[in-house]
């Protein structure tokens, strides 16, 4: 295996994780002698997450440097010692936090050897063998114009089979080693051929094969990935990261809610190791709490449902935990297909009349939350005044509008000045507190209801109307 060396920004500073920490595993003790050693100081760092992270500093004392902490923790993965210059050299940590390293100044990687640790010698010993195949690789490559094209591809096609027999060996004699579950998380999914499906004119459905054969890649993406190896998040990027993050931002993208929330909780049933079950509930969670996709909220609020009580789960503080609990609560209401309860307010120029929701008898309703004081509002109610003028009739709907401040007369002047005379109220007072049930922090808010006041769809801008109702009057939203 041939590991990144391109460290050159974590040398600027110590760099500690502060956003997520997640649960270790022990305490270590770390030592490296480099013969004839011109260092005065090396640094212990580590992969995780595709980042790079410095850890640790250690002076030199007659050749030997020494890493040890009896408070802090390491997980597996790959780390590596470096001086302030880049030079670095990297090893890995699994299941053994006792190491005592040595090596020689000339060249620290190809003599590296340890004491005292099987499973750091068995990747040491795979590294020197792969480093071998690299410099033969390499020096086929800078000899190329000396050989035919037909000397040179087989030479290349040989070297290629002995790496992969190298890494197959491996897997096949040390199937639990992180190494191993390394090398098999870098395997791309082979898509099987399927029978070729035709349409009923005896013409081939290309439309149905393509969708067949990404089904089954989406079912098995993660075939290759054992979840319970936390020691696969500190990697490199292109080992798990990368892999990871292309699941959810293009097989995922245009699928269905119960669809993301089905392998969701098959990924996290997965993760055996506490590290990888953290990271997954917290990125996931992230994830759909910041998605600009419609109805994506309904995946926040179950993930946090699901995993967020736990004890299991501590990859945040206890008030943050409590923060997403009750903004669950509070966006439960919210969802798709959620009833809202009749809202009444008085109209904006009579404290004595008052409006209900529930009044309306229009096939739709757009209840509308805005302010004369909001700029995005002053340029948003006259578009949707011209909206309303023009399709009123013929979708069928009405709007239901919540002035939000206490700015009277302001108000009253902008709805005479653009005339509109839709059902204007009060925010002022209400039957129940809109503000904290909708969650207004901003204006303008829309949100379109049925008759009977459930949640087709919401946050939505007036200039998506159009195509917003044309999708309800054809099939409707199916998330």
């Amino acid at each position: 295996m041939k590991v990144s060396r391109n460290l050159k920004y974590i040398f600027v500073a110590m760099i500690c994780l502060c956003a997520v920490t997640f649960d270790s595993h022990a305490q270590y003790d770390i030592s490296i002698e480099i013969k004839n050693s011109t260092t005065d100081t090396l640094l212990l760092g580590y992969f995780n997450r595709g980042a790079t992270y410095s850890i640790d500093t250690a002076v030199n004392k007659k050749n030997k440097f020494s890493f040890k902490s009896k408070t802090k923790k390491l997980d597996d993965g790959i780390y590596f010692f470096a001086n302030t210059k880049g030079r670095h050299c990297e090893f890995m940590i699994f299941n053994e936090y006792d190491l005592k390293f040595f090596t020689t100044e000339d060249d620290w990687t190809a003599n590296l050897r340890v004491k005292g640790s099987k499973n750091e010698e068995l990747y040491l010993q795979y590294m020197i063998e792969s480093d071998g195949l690299a410099k033969q690789y390499n020096s086929i490559l800078n000899g190329r114009d000396t050989i035919d094209k037909q000397e040179y591809d087989s030479k290349l096609k040989i070297l290629s089979a002995k790496n992969d027999s190298l890494k197959k060996d491996f897997i096949d004699k040390y199937p639990n080693h992180l190494l191993s579950k390394i090398f098999q998380c870098a395997k791309p999914i082979e898509i099987p051929n399927f029978p070729t499906i035709y349409t009923k004119d005896g013409s081939v459905d290309s439309l149905q094969m393509k969708q067949e054969s990404f089904n089954w890649y989406k079912q098995h993406y993660f075939d290759n990935i054992d979840f319970a190896y936390g020691g696969l998040l500190n990697t490199e990027k292109k080992i798990f990261m990368d892999k990871y993050n292309e699941f959810w931002d293009d097989v995922m993208k245009y699928e269905k809610i119960d669809t993301i929330l089905y392998y969701a909780h098959k990924i996290i049933s997965r993760a055996i190791d506490d590290n990888m079950f953290n990271f997954l509930v917290y990125d996931i969670t992230k994830r759909y709490l910041q998605s600009k996709f419609i109805g994506h909220d309904k995946i926040y609020v179950e993930m946090v449902d699901k995993y967020f009580s736990s004890n299991r789960f501590t990859a945040m503080t206890v008030s943050d935990i409590e923060k997403n609990i009750l903004r669950a609560d509070k966006w439960r209401n919210l969802l798709i297909g959620k009833q809202v309860p009749d809202l009444g307010c008085p109209t904006h120029d009579d404290k004595s009349k008052w409006y209900h929701l529930d009044g309306m008898k229009t096939k739709y309703k757009l209840l509308v939350f805005w302010s004369v004081d909001c700029g995005h509002c002053t340029v948003d109610m006259p578009k949707l005044k011209e909206f309303y003028d023009e399709y009123r009739q013929v979708y069928d709907f009405d709007i239901f509008a919540v002035h939000t401040e206490n700015r009277i007369e302001e108000r009253d002047e902008f709805l005479k000045k653009h005339e509109i005379k839709w059902t204007n109220t009060n925010g002022l007072f209400a039957t129940y507190d809109w503000r904290e049930y909708f969650d207004i922090e901003k204006t303008p808010v829309i949100y379109i209801l049925d008759s009977k006041d459930k949640i087709l769809m919401k946050n939505i801008s007036v200039s998506s109307l159009k195509q917003v109702f044309d999708i309800l009057e054809k099939d409707g939203f199916n998330l």
